[in-house]
């Protein structure tokens, strides 16, 4: 994570600080989808959606219900090909979550699930890329399910968006003019970033995630070392079998002695047997890892 005083407005934690913002929420929604978004019921700051306790869950970074449609939007400052069908997960996730809820499939809300990105993901050089279900088969023959998904591009250069949506554009990469819309956005940045408690929480985020990573690496290393001394003892019974079987006894007799099952000392003897040269441990474990 960056130092607080490095944020920008592309970074997750101040976005989800501006969308707290209903006012700038509503403009920016409106910005991006073209459709003027008048009200908005809720602002559900990084929303954890979980279908069932076995099924892998997701969170929204800014999950926002309006009127007649949900709207998750999200940051993205890493180029992932997986963000195309990451975008249909969230999307479904999204369905089954109001159904969960009690909505019956004729009044499921309008989805829009927005990925704001400091890249060009289509490589187009499109200010916006909105994806929605049409028949490949007619013409302007449209499905109108309700879903929308929008890939916006920082880098975009060509496109039909509106000038103050190119501003909010400029602001995710930290560009700012003495745009009224722009000077909002820069403000809005600025009061996050001056707040003691916001840059209390970051801090408190920064640790628990570098307390995660340190768990994780201690986890790994675990790990890593039972799998090296499973390692070595396999290494041990191979040199063992080798040996037995170098001085004549039968897979029988040796997997007596060393308590092993005869088909796992039958299988040792027939690589070894295919090995060149014959009895190699080294590349006995090579054989037996594959």
């Amino acid at each position: 994570m960056q130092k607080w005083e490095q944020l920008g407005l592309s970074d997750n934690f101040i976005f989800q600080k501006v969308m707290l913002n209903e006012e700038l929420c509503r403009k920016i929604l409106t910005e991006i989808i073209g459709i003027e978004v008048l009200k908005i019921k809720y602002v559900d700051y990084e929303k954890t959606i979980a279908i069932r306790n076995d099924a892998k869950g997701i969170r929204l970074d800014a999950y926002i219900k309006g009127d007649d449609a949900v709207y998750s939007v999200e940051m993205q400052n890493l180029s992932k090909d997986n963000l195309k069908k990451r975008s249909r997960y969230y999307h479904d996730m999204i369905d089954l979550d109001l159904l969960e809820r009690g909505c019956r499939y004729k009044n499921l809300n309008n989805t829009y699930v927005i990925f704001i990105c400091d890249f060009d993901l289509f490589g187009e050089k499109q200010y916006k890329y909105t994806f929605t279900s049409k028949c490949e088969e007619v013409r302007g023959l449209a499905l109108n399910e309700g879903r929308t998904t929008i890939f916006m591009n920082t880098k975009g250069q060509i496109g039909d968006v509106s000038e103050d949506c190119k501003l909010f554009l400029k602001a995710v990469r930290s560009q700012f003019t003495a745009d009224p819309f722009s000077a909002i956005l820069k403000s809005e940045v600025e009061r996050i970033k001056s707040s003691t408690e916001w840059r209390s929480e970051y801090m408190r985020l920064s640790e628990w995630l570098e307390d995660e990573k340190e768990l994780a690496r201690e986890e790994g290393m675990k790990e890593g070392r039972e799998e090296g001394k499973q390692e070595g003892l396999q290494e041990f019974l191979v040199t063992l079998v080798c040996k037995k079987l170098i001085k004549g006894e039968s897979c029988e007799q040796i997997a007596k002695q060393l308590e092993e099952s005869v088909d796992s000392i039958a299988n040792i003897r027939d690589i070894a047997e295919n090995t060149e040269p014959k009895y190699d441990v080294e590349k006995i474990m090579q054989e037996i890892s594959k």
